[in-house]
């Protein structure tokens, strides 16, 4: 339930008087002038990425307002930033969708799947760089300690919301208090010390179609990754599995289990830490021997985990689903804002494919998420969209 932060919001710059001059000069050309007055502009340095006092638009979403394709390729591959947001929380993707402009937003997607590819593939190349420097001097007494990350994309500016509550930090989540209480739609959740929704009951039709695809028959080997209200796990149960493994972490949720009598539900096997603990080494044996073998199906739903967490779950699947086995996953980052939901979705598939499985989505409506008596008492709302892209994976057939 973690989320793809959007960028902006917008961010305040101090810019030198020349700079400012031609950021507001690309706003306007953005607005009224033509693809060469833009360009000659962005030759000459204009900041792209640029977003005004009044509404918190950027060149981009300007741009989006004339519906014009080779405006927004050529702003885009000048700089400008996919997912900055407006004072309303709006992308430019989200300007195009209210004109019902598909080429525009499609254009912005795929500019998002794009800039988020590159992203990752630094990222894991800064990674690998890291790691063999560290082989070679290693300071003592630093062997555990973790550095800032600086990622450069050298195309452009994507600004990421930093959060420093238990929902942005898993260990931090894992070592905060959680409360168990009813909303106000009368629906059973899960909030953690800062109020932020862990697992709340509205979920529970999305979770149902979940288990519909992925344990159509009795006698699975299952595996659920993070418990929550254990809606999901209820419902695995029904389906009368051979194995159900259930990895949790969080101590409280743990004894809430035990509490609940889920230790002693039939064929269930309840690993206590986070699923890294069992992805590799002796915990991964652990974890197949639990399952007798490999799972038929592999369902992940964390709390405080970004897009890299999950990215590094899909690289285990090859060790632990059965060829014929399904995967997924509670897709739930960027779920503030359409475009940067689809952009999270796509990348998902993409990352998938690399590690041998193939998606196919599921839309299921989900309005009675959109409800004002749901979010009230939670910190913030995770979820704003009236629709929901279920994933299910399978391996490729060879």
């Amino acid at each position: 339930m973690a989320e793809l932060a959007a960028a902006g919001v917008p961010v305040q710059v101090q810019l030198p008087d020349e700079a400012l001059q031609l950021a507001h000069a690309l706003l306007a050309a953005s607005q009224q002038g033509t693809i060469s007055d833009v360009a000659g502009l962005l030759e000459r340095d204009a900041p792209a990425w640029y977003q005004d006092d009044s509404l918190g638009w950027s060149c981009l979403h300007y741009a989006a307002e004339r519906r014009e394709p080779a405006l927004l390729r050529k702003l885009l591959s000048g700089g400008a930033v996919w997912n900055a947001v407006d004072k309303w929380g709006r992308t430019a993707g989200e300007i195009c969708l209210s004109l019902g402009d598909k080429t525009g937003w499609e254009i912005i997607r795929n500019e998002g799947v794009r800039a988020e590819m590159l992203h990752h593939a630094l990222r894991e190349a800064n990674k690998l760089k890291a790691a063999e420097k560290e082989e070679m001097t290693v300071e003592p007494g630093e062997e555990g300690k973790e550095g800032a990350e600086v990622t450069q994309t050298g195309d452009g500016i994507t600004l990421r919301n930093h959060d420093e509550s238990s929902a942005g930090d898993n260990l931090a989540f894992l070592a905060s208090k959680l409360t168990w209480e009813t909303g106000e739609d009368g629906r059973e959740r899960v909030l953690d010390a800062d109020g932020n929704g862990v697992m709340m009951g509205w979920e529970e039709p999305l979770m149902r179609e979940h288990v519909r695809l992925m344990a159509p028959r009795e006698d699975l080997s299952i595996l659920s990754v993070g418990f929550g209200l254990g809606i999901v796990d209820r419902l695995f149960q029904e389906t009368k599995p051979r194995s159900h493994v259930i990895i949790e972490a969080h101590p409280q949720v743990l004894q809430h289990m035990r509490d609940t009598g889920v230790y002693d539900w039939p064929n269930v096997t309840v690993l206590e830490g986070r699923w890294q603990d069992f992805a590799s080494g002796e915990g991964l044996e652990k974890l197949l021997e639990a399952a007798q073998g490999g799972f038929d199906a592999v369902f992940v739903d964390t709390f405080a985990e970004g897009y890299e967490d999950l990215k590094a779950f899909f690289e285990i699947l090859p060790d632990i689903l059965n060829p014929e086995g399904i995967f997924s996953f509670w897709n739930g980052l960027g779920a503030t804002n359409p475009t940067i939901y689809a952009v999270s979705s796509s990348l998902a598939e993409l990352h998938l494919d690399d590690v041998g499985l193939e998606v196919e989505w599921h839309t299921v409506p989900i309005a009675q998420s959109l409800a004002e008596e749901v979010w009230k008492g939670v910190r913030r709302r995770y979820w704003e969209l009236p629709g929901y892209q279920l994933p299910i994976a399978k391996m490729r057939l060879m």
